[in-house]
């Protein structure tokens, strides 16, 4: 049914959505579909914000976070399911939509977090960013 599943992890969260990753693995075994992580950094490239930062911070942080990605896929994700790893920088929902077009996913995992409504009506969250972008399947877990 689906060939190949995006799992957007957020690495700044101590305990993962165990939902998510429980239907990401099983959505996976299911089809026998890949499953391709993602961890987004948030984005430091803006000219004001840049020429305040050291200029290797950006990949050492890269570096530090791919690290932690392969240790999360290493922890979680068993042996018999492909999975591939990416870290970008940038926007969370707008590097998970590009990110989708570029792996060509058909079916992205995403957790649904409880937050208070005034935040997700003034900011909105990652996932109801995302959902209303997206152009292919998605499935919200809610946590």
């Amino acid at each position: 049914m689906f060939t190949k599943i995006l799992l957007p992890v957020d690495l700044s969260n101590d305990h993962p959505s165990q939902k998510a990753l429980d239907a990401a693995i099983f959505q996976a075994r299911a089809s026998n579909a890949s499953l391709h992580l993602l961890a987004v950094i948030p984005g430091f490239s803006m000219p004001m914000v840049s020429t305040y930062m050291p200029r290797d911070l950006m990949s050492k942080a890269h570096s530090e976070v791919k690290t932690r990605l392969r240790a999360f896929a290493e922890k979680y994700i068993p042996d018999e399911i492909d999975c591939t790893l990416a870290v970008t920088e940038g926007t969370a929902y707008k590097r998970i939509l590009k990110e989708i077009e570029r792996e060509g996913v058909d079916l992205v995992i995403m957790a649904n977090h409880d937050s208070r409504k005034i935040d997700h009506f003034f900011l909105g969250s990652v996932t109801s960013k995302v959902a209303e972008h997206c152009k292919t399947n998605l499935l919200i877990i809610k946590d």
